[in-house]
């Protein structure tokens, strides 16, 4: 397979005006996970809906769109990362399709679960979590199973490529 998966929407131009290309991935985020809420295998998927001080989006948009580059934890912008934007939920939504390696590992002491669509080098990762109900919340459910998105992005360069082939060799299911 080299031809996109028709479910699989076309990239994004991140080319232009960063402030009008922000609203454009934003519009889209907003679309994928707060309106149509996607879901990975059943599981409802949730993302950092924290907004830090002095920022205008959430946290988990910034992690689809931005790499951590430096050791005080700033984010740079990275537009192969942000023009897959579009790619995101579809990749979650149709996540039992063959050619997409879904797996999942432990990693310090929490179950994270991977996606990765190898042909067209991009992977969304997730930390499997489990919600309890607060006490007295009515109609509440003792506790429910979450993907919590964490990122997702495109996988440059082969020694990411070995990283993730790795990882994926060790899963545990």
């Amino acid at each position: 397979m080299s031809q996109l998966p028709t479910w699989l929407p076309p990239t994004v131009s991140v080319d232009g005006n960063f402030d009008k290309v922000l609203v454009i991935l934003y519009n889209i985020f907003h679309e994928d996970f707060v309106v149509q809420k996607p879901h990975l295998r059943g599981v409802q998927v949730w993302h950092d809906r924290r907004i830090k001080q002095g920022e205008t989006y959430e946290e988990g948009f910034w992690h689809l769109i931005t790499r951590d580059y430096s050791s005080d934890g700033t984010r740079t912008f990275d537009p192969r990362r942000a023009e897959r934007l579009p790619w995101c939920a579809p990749l979650i939504n149709n996540s039992h399709h063959d050619f997409i390696k879904f797996w999942l590992c432990k990693e310090h002491k929490k179950l994270v679960c991977y996606l990765w669509l190898e042909e067209f080098e991009y992977i969304v990762i997730f930390e499997k979590r489990t919600l309890k109900a607060r006490p007295g919340t009515p109609g509440a459910v003792d506790s429910r199973e979450i993907a919590f998105l964490k990122t997702a992005y495109h996988v440059d360069g082969e020694s990411r490529r070995r990283y993730f082939r790795k990882k994926y060799n060790r899963r545990i299911e």
